[in-house]
């Protein structure tokens, strides 16, 4: 098991418009993406844990390189406005067919992390690459009834994500850093787009708001970041 070092990440401050409503005030200076950063999963990044090395040695003959990709998302809110009651990261997974050739299968979300977060859950806890590069963190899943305020979502899919819940104990806030190992066919380049949605509430009214990154994050075989951030 390798401990994952998650770098200081570039950020940006995100506009949010209206779903509903285009001519509808936007969401401004509440939300602040950072990343994503990719950093290819290769032998001697592994080279630390036996069993680690040998898997991606033996991936590779399976035509699969592995991405890891971190990202954060930091929210704050003035007690004055309405609370944010939650926070989406999605990413939508695919291959850049402009840029390589027809591909066996498409890229996944391999592993994430954190998987569940509850109220009392520690969201700074180490993230860890354990056997088969499946994410570890010592989130666990919470007892009956205890209210789970961070999500990952559709692991296993080209559409993965977190949701980042609104409690009764614990409003969003702070920042929730975010990693997943991506699994893509080698010998292409996948693309990673991303889109940060928010919920509000005012009263029983909900509104949803959307910000979608310009540029996806290209996986490549070096570090890499959002278009916008170099």
């Amino acid at each position: 098991m390798i401990d994952v070092i998650l770098p200081a990440l570039p950020e940006r401050e995100l506009t949010l418009v209206s779903e509903e409503t285009p001519q509808a005030p936007a969401l401004t200076g509440h939300i602040t993406l950072g990343g994503p950063v990719c950093v290819p999963v290769t032998p001697e990044l592994v080279d630390g844990d036996p069993e680690l090395l040998a898997f991606v040695d033996a991936e590779a003959h399976a035509a699969a390189v592995y991405h890891l990709l971190l990202c954060a998302v930091s929210c704050a809110q003035d007690a004055a406005e309405p609370a944010l009651h939650t926070v989406n990261l999605d990413l939508t997974l695919s291959t850049d067919t402009g840029a390589a050739g027809p591909a066996a299968f498409g890229p996944v979300a391999w592993s994430m992390a954190p998987h569940q977060l509850t109220d009392t859950a520690d969201a700074s806890a180490p993230v860890r690459l354990g056997p088969r590069l499946a994410l570890r963190d010592d989130s666990h899943a919470p007892p009956p009834g205890e209210r789970v305020c961070l999500e990952a979502r559709r692991e296993l899919r080209s559409d993965p994500g977190w949701e980042i819940r609104r409690t009764e104990t614990v409003p969003i806030s702070g920042t929730y850093r975010l990693a997943m190992v991506v699994r893509a066919p080698r010998g292409t380049v996948s693309l990673a787009a991303v889109a940060v949605g928010a919920t509000v509430r005012e009263g029983h009214t909900p509104h949803r708001f959307r910000a979608e990154i310009a540029q996806p994050v290209r996986l490549a075989d070096r570090e890499c970041v959002a278009p916008g951030d170099r």
